[in-house]
């Protein structure tokens, strides 16, 4: 039979694992500008998101600026196209058309159905000089990753967790007892 305080210290140990995951992963998916170079068109994208940690059903917004790789100058009239495509296995795509960049900056807004890595499509057209560029970046959604909403959700898991364990003991004794008495 096992020991009842067994139990308790392996649901603990479990529980505190799992909250130290949703930490790292949530420090992991940080948001850093992420850069991409075309040299063939003396192109490069910066591309940033906020909030810095996207989360699943909240409104992200997408920010894209696009530079002359050799003078460092901002590109003029650009027609942008954007298209986001899932990483999750039930493939999802948004795509937003004709996005007009008088000043080489666009920004979206963008809401995220489910967690994982999105791919974020992006391609520029330029009439001065005339260009075509692909850029590709990618994108975490986690889950809602705030200390008072992680505390809650560790809290009912906890709360399960014992819940279960309690039952678990009592069908143990019993069976004990019955054995005994037998």
């Amino acid at each position: 039979m096992k020991n009842p305080n067994s139990v308790a210290i392996k649901g603990a140990f479990f529980f505190i694992f799992f909250l130290m995951l949703v930490v790292m992963i949530n420090n992991a998916a940080g948001n850093e500008t992420q850069v991409w170079i075309d040299r063939e068109n003396n192109v490069k994208i910066f591309f940033t998101y906020s909030p810095e940690n996207p989360v699943i059903n909240t409104t992200t917004l997408l920010k894209f600026t696009a530079f002359n790789l050799l003078t460092g100058s901002h590109l003029k009239n650009l027609l942008a196209m954007v298209v986001i495509i899932s990483n999750s296995g039930h493939e999802k795509i948004l795509r937003f058309t004709n996005i007009m960049a008088p000043d080489s900056k666009f920004t979206l807004e963008g809401l995220f159905p489910e967690l994982g890595v999105y791919h974020v499509i992006t391609r520029l057209n330029s009439a001065n000089p005339s260009s075509i560029t692909l850029a590709s970046f990618r994108l975490i959604v986690t889950m809602e990753t705030r200390f008072l909403n992680i505390v809650i959700t560790g809290s009912v898991i906890l709360v399960i967790f014992c819940g279960v364990a309690y039952l678990v003991v009592i069908i143990v004794k019993k069976k004990a007892k019955k054995k005994i008495l037998g």
